[in-house]
């Protein structure tokens, strides 16, 4: 249920399998949930500004059921932006993350909601 989306302008060539699993890791790492449950998306090749300049940068959005708040995301943007620079060449100052603390009932997974599934 936890899902990290990076849209960027890096290019599609730097988008590994690698990188891709790297995240997923780092993903489950932070929001202390099983990486059975994580999902992550790059959107490569955006056509993107960030401060009046074109040099690489990226927008993300993590969206979970829980494990969001003050503290918890102040520790998720300390892992995923270090993880984003190392992995993409993101610099930390050329990127935004925004949090999204869904309910339950608004995530759904096998044809039902997580609400069923987590009986809350």
């Amino acid at each position: 249920m936890p899902e990290l989306v990076i849209h960027t302008s890096v290019s599609r060539n730097k988008i590994t399998p690698t990188v891709l699993t790297s995240l997923s890791k780092t993903l489950a790492g932070t929001i202390c949930k099983p990486e059975q449950y994580c999902t992550v998306r790059v959107v490569p090749d955006q056509l993107m500004v960030f401060g009046g300049k074109a040099d690489a940068c990226a927008q993300a959005t993590l969206m979970s059921i829980g494990h969001l708040g003050v503290e918890e995301n102040k520790a998720h943007a300390a892992v995923i932006f270090e993880a984003v620079e190392k992995l993409l060449g993101v610099p930390q100052d050329r990127m935004y993350l925004t949090f999204v603390d869904k309910a339950s009932s608004d995530v759904g997974y096998k044809g039902t909601t997580f609400h069923t599934i987590m009986g809350k």
